[in-house]
């Protein structure tokens, strides 16, 4: 009786090895690593599109390039719309965190990493 059993253990954990190295083996087919290589290299580069937008979203509102040409965002007195008159002064920050004395070239200066003056 404990023949059989041994003979059928020993079957059963043949079949199992043998489909786990035919599993194996198919994995590491030329095909299968060039189709696990193209799923890599899609992901990658749609997470770098997703990064280089929010980038390119927030120079956008930082550089104000999506307001719309009609609105005055000055009031009369020259400031900011909605800036306190305690607040405002030299070197006192605006909208994009930046202050109110620098011009566009100096944000863009700021907003790219690693930029230098020429």
């Amino acid at each position: 009786m404990s023949r059989i059993f041994y003979l059928a253990f020993g079957a059963a954990a043949g079949v199992v090895v043998v489909r786990r190295a035919a599993k194996a083996a198919a994995a590491l087919t030329p095909t299968s690593l060039a189709g696990s290589l193209v799923q890599s290299v899609q992901e990658f580069l749609a997470d770098v599109r997703e990064a280089a937008a929010e980038r390119e979203e927030e120079i956008r509102v930082a550089l104000g390039l999506d307001r719309d040409p009609d609105d005055d965002p000055f009031e009369s007195s020259g400031r900011p719309a909605g800036a306190d008159a305690g607040v405002a002064g030299p070197g006192a920050a605006g909208a994009a965190g930046y202050p109110d004395n620098l011009d566009d070239a100096e944000r863009t200066m700021r907003l790219v990493p690693g930029a230098r003056r020429p």
